[in-house]
């Protein structure tokens, strides 16, 4: 009975001595209370505006064992994303786009325990620009390689802007400034006319329009890339889109669908664009978001205002091969600039028509921000940069330095095909992706497709254009990045 006795009181005392140096190993105190969230504050900083205003928090904690770590979360139409991930209590953050934001802390303490703020009130952030900002409309870029009725086309561009309530500059205005500063690229926005726009007109927006594709003959196509550029020290993207037409997309019953005018195949175009340029303005513009703890990409959706996953892409529209590096962080905060691409035998301006539907994929993603391309030719041109076979470290140096431009990444690529305005469609390009501060390739694939591909009955799931294929193309390799 005393050897039992003294066997169990051994024991005992082996293992409290034994949680004490655990718990000392671990710098837990014996005893500690659980951790809790004591207060909790989430406080506008500056203006209520998208990329100018700012979210604060600040927690207190008491309790817990160890140091205790937070983990931060936004939630905008019902979609949560990750922003802040093992840092402090405190911090401040910028949304990208507008709309309605709500923030959550949840603290994590050495030993697992996990407390939580709960949702903090609704902030509203609204867009820098609205209808009745003053916006500059500028002539069409026109990359469709055909001759088009160029001024009908502007003509009708903005008697549809003016329609739906938008303050436009006088084209006489507009003319005079771009003869005074020599201003012949309308295919974006450097830092000095940008700011010159603002001091000199007034003007706060710009519509900057590149035609993709203009076909008059049956069956008629048109397809748009729109961008609105805000003007300042700095131009930056703020709302991108596009859309493809043709007049055989919907024929129905005995082709009683079919459109044969491509003015109304333009004034279609230009509905839709804008429908989606509302929606940006009134915070319901799709954006895919990041979730690092589902690994899962989410779109917000226009309609009810809960989140859904993302449509499956089709194999056939993905990449044929891929590398990413393992080193990559897709939760990150990053800055992109679109170089050129190279045109290896591919049709007229294919280059910048790809590039192109890639800054609109990328613009999509909350934790992305993507370089006016204006800027990013400006900035080439200064630098004589040339690049015949993509980005050298040179080039990346230059264009990742913070007193430059400040990129993360430098994405840059090839066009082999492009064809869609004749025939069977077909796109085939590869995309190369540079980390400037790392000096290292961190992304590379090679994309092709018809659009005839896997069409065998009734013409089901056929995509006669060329900018169909690469919108879905783009958008497929965008995902892969950020999956």
């Amino acid at each position: 009975m005393t050897f039992s006795t003294n066997f169990l009181n051994n024991f005992r005392l082996i293992m409290l001595l034994l949680m004490l140096s655990l718990a000392a190993c671990a710098g837990i105190e014996p005893d500690q209370p659980p951790l809790t969230i004591t207060s909790s504050e989430v406080v506008l900083q500056g203006s209520p505006v998208a990329r100018r205003g700012a979210l604060h928090w600040r927690v207190t904690t008491s309790g817990g064992a160890g140091s205790v770590t937070s983990e931060v979360l936004v939630k905008k139409n019902g979609a949560e994303r990750l922003i802040s991930s093992g840092g402090s209590a405190t911090g401040s953050w910028t949304p990208k786009e507008p709309g309605l934001y709500r923030v959550k802390v949840i603290a994590i303490d050495a030993g697992g325990t996990v407390a939580d703020s709960g949702w903090s009130d609704e902030h509203r952030f609204a867009p820098q620009l609205d209808r009745d900002s003053l916006y500059a409309v500028l002539p069409l870029e026109n990359l469709s390689d055909t001759n088009i009725p160029q001024k009908d086309i502007q003509a009708t561009l903005r008697a549809r802007l003016s329609a739906e309530g938008f303050n436009l500059l006088e084209q006489a205005s507009l003319d005079k400034f771009m003869a005074k500063h020599r201003m012949r690229h309308v295919g974006g926005l450097n830092r000095n006319l940008s700011r010159k726009m603002q001091d000199e007109l007034g003007v706060a927006g710009v519509f900057v329009t590149s035609l993709e594709s203009w076909q008059e003959d049956l069956p008629p196509q048109v397809s748009l890339i729109i961008r609105v550029i805000s003007t300042g020290e700095v131009p930056e993207v703020f709302w991108i889109d596009s859309i493809g037409l043709t007049g055989d997309d919907a024929p129905g019953l005995l082709g009683l669908g079919r459109i044969k005018s491509p003015r109304l195949l333009l004034q279609n175009a230009l509905e839709k664009l804008l429908a989606s340029y509302h929606a940006y303005l009134t915070g319901h513009c799709p954006e895919y978001l990041h979730i690092a703890a589902t690994q899962q990409l989410l779109l917000t959706n226009v309609g009810d205002g809960s989140a859904e996953v993302i449509e499956t892409i089709k194999n056939k529209h993905q990449p044929q091969f891929f590398y990413r590096a393992s080193t990559f962080n897709p939760a990150g905060q990053y800055t992109v600039a679109v170089i050129p691409f190279l045109n290896i035998n591919a049709r007229k301006h294919a280059e910048k028509i790809v590039a192109l539907h890639l800054v609109e994929q990328l613009n999509r993603y909350a934790n992305i921000r993507v370089f006016e391309p204006g800027l990013v030719r400006e900035t080439l041109l200064r630098y004589r940069m040339i690049m015949q076979q993509g980005p050298s470290l040179a080039a990346a140096d230059i264009l990742a330095s913070k007193d430059i431009l400040g990129a993360d990444l430098i994405l840059s690529g090839r066009v082999f095909d492009y064809q869609g305005e004749f025939g069977e469609s077909k796109v085939d390009f590869s995309v190369q992706i540079f980390d400037g501060i790392k000096r290292e390739v961190i992304w590379a694939s090679r994309s092709y497709a018809t659009g005839n591909q896997g069409v065998y009955f009734f013409d089901w799931g056929w995509i006669p254009s060329a900018h169909g294929l690469s919108r879905r193309m783009t958008q497929a390799v965008v995902r892969k990045l950020e999956e």
